[in-house]
């Protein structure tokens, strides 16, 4: 890491630690300016010129969908939809990534955990707030079986194809 890139992060580190010393900021807003930090730190290094800023771009991203969800839930319709709505802003920010990435040649790769991070999210709603999925017991034995399945049947096919 150059000289440059180094002196920033440990600038803003410094900023935050001696805000949140002081107790001028709470642990939201700390998370909130952390990320923002890092956007900064993004944008001043260049942004998509560079694959390598995405280090920046990707705390930024996290950082703020966890403090979006920690806001979110203070309001009681998200609040009762359960924890999945923590899994879908983090699969949100993968999908940010993924503007960073697609002007390169691998730009796909935020796809797989961002989708599977919106799939799980829904999924775990629709588990939460459906009172005929809470009542079948028998799901813990069957999700897992049928998912080691499908897994094998990917490896099976993919080593078929060779």
């Amino acid at each position: 890491m150059d000289k440059l890139k180094s002196g920033i992060l440990l600038i803003t580190i410094g900023i935050f630690m001696l805000l949140n010393t002081f107790d001028l900021v709470s642990d939201n807003i700390f998370l909130y300016l952390l990320s923002a930090g890092f956007l900064i730190s993004y944008i001043l290094l260049g942004g998509r010129k560079h694959y390598r800023n995405i280090g920046f771009l990707m705390p930024a991203s996290i950082l703020t969908s966890i403090a979006l969800a920690t806001d979110l839930q203070r309001i009681d319709f998200i609040n009762n939809l359960g924890g999945g709505v923590f899994f879908i802003l983090l699969g949100m920010s993968f999908l940010i990534i993924l503007i960073h990435s697609s002007a390169f040649e691998n730009w796909d790769w935020p796809l797989y955990p961002g989708g599977s991070l919106i799939i799980f999210g829904l999924f775990v709603i629709f588990i939460d707030n459906s009172q005929f999925m809470q009542n079948l017991n028998y799901l813990n034995y069957l999700i897992p079986i049928v998912l080691i399945g499908v897994g094998a049947l990917l490896i099976y096919f993919r080593q078929n194809k060779r």
